[in-house]
């Protein structure tokens, strides 16, 4: 976001622009959120065939901006009705902007719904259940094998929950 003034000799404003770098709007006082078939310039991400559990869950996402070291990514995602495991090669913290999911993980479950954040720890595997539809933002975090949390979650889960792939 930027912003500029032009002054008089006697330092008074005499015109002000401001610029606004805006995405998408995602929403509006006026109206409701857009449905699912609204694309938001998300292009198909197919979740691997071996990790869907039931239905035929379309998921799609697209890139939003990336850090300047590269440590850290911004996506848009979004996926229809479906259960399916996840496999997280990076810490990976999501938003859910619309609809709703449940994720579990050695028999703990959550359910995330509009307005809540959760943290997916690099090297774990969740198991989604989307009734409908969600969609989320998410900022995902290089891959760090060597972190304490990822090397804990590993022990505690077994190899098998290694991660294979980031969204």
């Amino acid at each position: 976001m930027g912003k500029s003034r032009q002054f008089t000799a006697s330092g008074r404003a005499v015109s002000e622009s401001i610029e606004f770098d805006v995405l998408e709007q995602t929403a509006s006082i006026e109206g409701p959120l857009p449905g699912p078939g609204e694309p938001y310039g998300l292009e198909p991400a197919p979740i691997p065939h071996g990790w869907i559990l039931d239905g035929e869950p379309s998921a799609r996402e697209r890139a939003l901006g990336r850090s300047t070291d590269g440590a850290a990514s911004a996506y848009m995602w979004d996926c229809t009705c479906g259960r399916f495991h996840w496999e997280y090669a990076a810490e990976e913290i999501v938003h859910v902007l619309q609809g709703c999911a449940l994720v579990e993980i050695a028999g703990v479950s959550r359910r995330l719904q509009i307005g809540d954040t959760h943290v997916f720890p690099g090297g774990s595997r969740f198991r989604w259940t989307v009734p409908d539809y969600v969609r989320i933002v998410s900022l995902r975090l290089r891959p760090s094998a060597t972190s304490p949390l990822a090397r804990r979650l590993q022990a505690a889960l077994g190899g098998s929950w290694r991660a294979r792939r980031t969204r």
